[in-house]
């Protein structure tokens, strides 16, 4: 993917030959490290003892809590996103804002956002703060967003240095 530094932004795009989905969780943890003073969301799937996927967990950035934001049903069916928890994953982006921290990561560019919900309007404050983020979205999401973003912003392969290279050059 194409790089086109236009704005404190970046679309970090993956689809279903992406080689590392941990790849965004690496670069976090290796920012966390080096000081970086880095918050928002991320994402991790849930198993159960087969191996299924038995549910979703957004976790903060900043304090590795977890908050459950999908789980199986009665009938053992993975239930969709809890809205009321995801909502509550708002508060976690407006004080990463509120604190002017150096990078926003957030996981993910989801089906709410493109239809104009979940954490919409906190990923869009986040960009009006001129707050440098990283946000995944899925192959299929990223006409979605570059119409929302005004098709600035940069687009990233979903790749550790990628995002590492792209992080450098907004530093200067």
């Amino acid at each position: 993917m194409t790089e086109k530094t236009t704005a404190r932004f970046a679309a970090a795009v993956y689809s279903s030959d992406t080689v590392d989905r941990m790849a965004l969780f690496k670069f976090t943890e290796k920012q966390k490290v080096l000081k970086t003073r880095i918050g928002g969301i991320l994402q991790t799937a849930i198993f159960d003892a087969e191996g299924n996927i038995a549910g979703l967990d957004a976790i903060d950035i900043a304090t590795n809590e977890r908050l459950p934001i999908s789980r199986p049903r009665s009938n053992g069916t993975i239930c969709g996103l809890d809205t009321s928890v995801l909502a509550g994953t708002s508060s976690i982006i407006r004080e990463v804002i509120d604190n002017q921290l150096d990078l926003i990561v957030i996981e993910k560019f989801g089906a709410l956002e493109q239809s104009g919900k979940g954490l919409v309007d906190d990923i869009l404050n986040a960009i009006a703060e001129d707050i440098p983020l990283i946000i995944s979205m899925s192959q299929s999401a990223l006409p979605v967003w570059q119409e929302l973003s005004g098709g600035l912003g940069d687009v990233l392969s979903f790749e550790e240095i990628a995002f590492e290279q792209w992080w450098k050059n907004i530093q200067g």
